[in-house]
């Protein structure tokens, strides 16, 4: 008997969206034991759906990779307190614990896309494998050096430290070209969603392409501020220059609009008030001022202003 990958349909399990929904809708009712009634459903949907990915061999891996990010930042979390090394004007493992958090925040993301995404297991498996390995390898970089006391990007004070570099500039396009897989499916109306939510899908893909790009700037700037030195004073925990351009907030509005902008779609098509025609439209606009911010920070940082002067 041949070995074959397990899968199980999404179909017969509740949708993640779905259930946020009426765990949302369920918290703004109040609706006191009908409302504790349908939080502990939802519990036992969040696990279903959570058994789904756990035993699918399209998603699995993208499953335990989220699970590595948050035991990673657990440790890190319990080591923060007795930190005392301090890296670019703050404390070294505040670098690998925000990007634990984003990434694992990207991670879910890709799984819930994948969940919805009407394509071949081989080419779930490709996407699901290639940005698993991609983020394991960029955290694994981030962290090293952290542990290490200086800093990952931007960094060829010392050959090691140049190939560890060089190596995140690998990785962080090649995980591109596996969202622009995603997006190239989006495009083609490949996602087993509403109208607005296809939409949401696909403008929050190609910002997030837009803010690799502004990744790519930084990259070829050997920085990430402009008009002032590296590690000036920054905002807390992001760090981002309160004194010169930052080219990361550009960065950061890109990389997030892949959860910002399906949601937002979502939210729209929720709303019954709204003719069904004119969501498409509402959801443009919303995406459209999205977009005029990206651009604005991306100016004004070139311009070296920072966002505190904004």
């Amino acid at each position: 008997m041949s070995k074959q990958t397990f899968v199980i349909t999404p179909k017969n399990y509740p949708r993640p969206l779905e259930v946020l929904g009426e765990y949302a809708a369920a918290l703004a009712s109040g609706a006191g034991e009908v409302g504790s009634e349908l939080f502990h459903r939802l519990k036992e949907d969040v696990r279903s759906w959570y058994e789904l990915h756990r035993r699918n061999g399209a998603t699995n891996v993208v499953v335990w990779t989220i699970y590595l990010e948050l035991l990673l930042m657990l440790v890190l979390l319990v080591l923060l307190p007795f930190d005392t090394v301090q890296v670019g004007g703050r404390y070294r493992l505040i670098k690998p614990l925000n990007f634990t958090m984003s990434m694992a925040m990207y991670l879910a993301t890709v799984v819930i896309l994948l969940d919805y995404l009407r394509a071949s297991m081989w080419w779930k498996k490709v996407i699901g494998w290639g940005v698993s390995i991609c983020i394991l390898t960029g955290i694994t970089c981030i962290t090293m050096q952290a542990a290490r006391g200086t800093t990952s990007h931007f960094n060829n004070s010392t050959p090691f430290d140049s190939a560890v570099s060089s190596v995140m500039d690998i990785v962080d396009p090649l995980n591109g070209v596996f969202v622009l897989v995603l997006l190239i499916f989006a495009l083609q109306v490949k996602y087993d969603v509403s109208r607005s939510s296809q939409l949401g899908i696909a403008f929050g893909l190609f910002l997030f392409l837009a803010g690799s790009a502004v990744g790519g700037v930084m990259v070829a700037q050997g920085q990430s501020v402009v008009g002032v030195a590296p590690e000036g004073p920054g905002l807390p925990v992001v760090n981002w220059s309160t004194t010169g351009g930052d080219f990361r907030v550009a960065h950061f509005l890109g990389i997030h609009a892949l959860q910002i902008l399906p949601i937002a779609g979502w939210l729209i098509d929720r709303l019954k008030a709204l003719p069904k025609r004119a969501k498409p439209t509402a959801f443009v606009a919303v995406s459209a001022g999205y977009v005029l911010l990206m651009g604005f920070v991306f100016i004004q940082a070139m311009n070296g202003v920072p966002l505190v002067r904004m």
